[in-house]
Order: structure tokens, then sequence, then C-alpha cells
């Protein structure tokens, strides 16, 4: 994450592969968070609380949430700093970011229908009376009363993830959210059969100038004090 931010809360959520001990060894890590292997089920609301309240106990004025195989353009920060100055002119508090799926390789993006429109509210100013979105799945991660004439402002800030370039990754997608939410209560009128079908299908690079650097993890959790990533395995 450097130089986007000034520290890190990660969340192990069961880890058995020696991220959570790689995690603690980081003194760029603020505080790591664990969740048993034996957890029950995934919370993501349940997360999301405790990585918010322990930004908060550390001292962030803005928090971005990122999942781990989620990667800001390079020069987020700049550009999210110019954002929240710019922001402040209208009292906004919390932002939309652009949400880029690579597919098919680390340099392109899949951008016809519904995949070139794509947008998560995951920068936000830390707050004591964050007011939780309370969907097990999808949520947005910005607090609810933040929103700004009933909507979250679109920011032009990139975000890329990397869990869609491999078809087999794409397919464990689909059967893993078609099993949590078979009904598609958390995603109405669009389901999860989309993640696969290739229908349509158009690419496009990812621009030189809005590239991400495409780190590893353990060397991706670096510390620039102003924005405070929450970061927890990717779904």
């Amino acid at each position: 994450m450097l130089p986007h931010v000034d520290g890190v809360i990660a969340l192990d959520d069961g880890s058995t592969d020696g991220t959570g001990e790689m995690l603690e060894a980081r003194p760029e890590v603020l505080e790591l968070l664990r969740r048993p292997p034996s957890r029950p089920d995934w919370d993501e609301v349940g997360n999301h609380r405790a990585l918010v309240a322990a930004a908060c106990r550390h001292g962030a004025d803005w928090i971005i949430a990122l999942d781990a195989d989620e990667r800001p353009e390079s020069g987020f920060r700049q550009r999210a700093e110019r954002v929240i100055r710019r922001g402040r002119v209208i009292g906004a508090e919390a932002f939309a970011l652009r949400l880029f799926e690579l597919w098919g390789s680390r340099d392109t993006y899949r951008a016809d229908g519904i995949w070139g429109t794509k947008t998560v509210a995951r920068l936000f100013r830390a707050r004591g009376d964050h007011m939780f979105d309370p969907k097990p799945l999808h949520a947005h991660k910005a607090p609810r009363q933040a929103m700004w004439q009933g909507r979250f402002p679109i920011a032009d800030l990139h975000l890329y993830h990397l869990r869609m370039i491999h078809s087999e990754d794409r397919e464990a997608r689909r059967r893993r959210y078609q099993r949590l939410d078979p009904e598609n209560r958390f995603q109405p009128g669009v389901g999860y059969a989309y993640l696969t079908d290739e229908r349509g299908l158009r690419l496009r690079r990812v621009p030189r100038r809005r590239a991400y650097n495409d780190l590893q993890w353990d060397d991706d959790l670096r510390s620039a004090r102003r924005l405070h990533p929450c970061d927890q395995h990717p779904l």
C-alpha cells in the first residue's frame, strides 16, 4: 500500500498459510485482528465493524477499505487527497471508487455491460458513530449517514480486483455466491451467473498512467498516517 496510506489495520480471517504470522511481524501493521479457522461463518458486517473500530482507536482520519486481492492505482493517495479537499465544498465524507475487474491477464480488465460501471463505496472519513450497512453480502463499507443526496459521490479513483483474472477463480466465485445467496436477495435483478458469462466480452488495457503496483501480498502492506486501509482476506 505504500505510499498510499500511513498505517494498516489487517484482519486475518482464519488463514492457515502463515499470512497472520507475516502480518504480525510487519511494523507498518498497526493492529492485526484474528478470526480462528474454526469460525462458523464469514461475518462480513462483524469484520468490518471491528476494522473500523480499530482504525478509530489508532486515530485514523480517513479510511480506505480494501480486500487482499484489490490494488489501488498508482498515485492513489494524491488523487484521493484532492477528492477529499474538493468534497469539503459539498460536505462529502465518503466516496465510491471505480472498480475494474481484471480479466484474462493482469493488464486487461472487462469493460462491457455491468463490468464497465462497477463502483464500491470504500473511501470515507473515520467516525465513531459510523452507521453500518447490515447486509451480510455486498454491504457498503462507507457509513450510511455519509450518503449525499441518497448516494455516495463517485470519485475518479481506480481500484483493481485481481480475483477475476482466471476462469477457475470466476467459477469458484459464482458457486460461492450462489451457495450463500441462492435467491439473489442481496443482488436482486443481477444474480451471479453473470460472473462467468462471456457473451459480449470486451476487454481493455489498464491505462499506463492509471496502472497499479502488482506486488506480492507480503510486500503490498506498506505504511507511508492520514489514510488507513482496512484489509481482510478476499471473498
